[in-house]
């Protein structure tokens, strides 16, 4: 279990990257622009402060709140994968998410179906984002999915698993 497993960012985290840089910049202007008293009235630094402050403020913290829910997905996930557990979960399809852009195409997520032989409930997990069109090159109609034993709802796909190594040339 010492290889380095792909587990995906989601669009909370790239929104995350982006806010928190943006947002501690307009709290760093507005911060500044208070400190060397900017402006002509006496109560443009306040304004300048309250305005860039908040804004930034707004966005450091959104953006932060984003960066650590999806940090603590990937930590779910790779807990799911190191601990082991896994069964074998039928493919039942490539699904594209046209909610995501990427260079103008939409990535692709295999949906997986298990159905737990205890108590009768079909659970539903999703790879990572995939950049190519794998329909062709699954070795195979299952895929291990790890899960978390504390949280069934947490499962990492091995997609890796039932894909070929491979190289993408532009």
């Amino acid at each position: 279990m010492n290889e380095h497993k792909k587990y995906g960012w989601t669009v909370k985290g790239i929104l995350g990257m982006i806010f928190s840089p943006m947002g501690l910049l307009f709290l760093t202007l507005g911060v500044c622009l208070w400190h060397f008293k900017a402006g002509e009235d006496p109560q443009d630094p306040l304004i300048f402060l309250c305005v860039f402050g908040g804004i930034g403020a707004v966005f450091l913290l959104t953006g932060l709140g984003l960066l650590l829910a999806e940090l603590y997905r990937r930590a779910q996930l790779r807990r799911a994968y190191e601990g082991g557990y896994y069964v074998m979960a039928k493919i039942a399809g490539v699904t594209a998410q046209n909610q995501v852009r990427v260079n103008g195409s939409s990535p692709l997520m295999l949906e997986c179906h298990y159905r737990d032989p205890d108590t009768g409930v079909v659970h539903v997990y999703y790879s990572r984002y995939l950049y190519v069109d794998v329909t062709d090159m699954l070795q195979s109609d299952q895929v291990p999915v790890y899960i978390d034993r504390m949280n069934d709802r947490v499962g990492f796909v091995d997609v890796d698993a039932v894909l070929p190594k491979i190289e993408i040339h532009r």
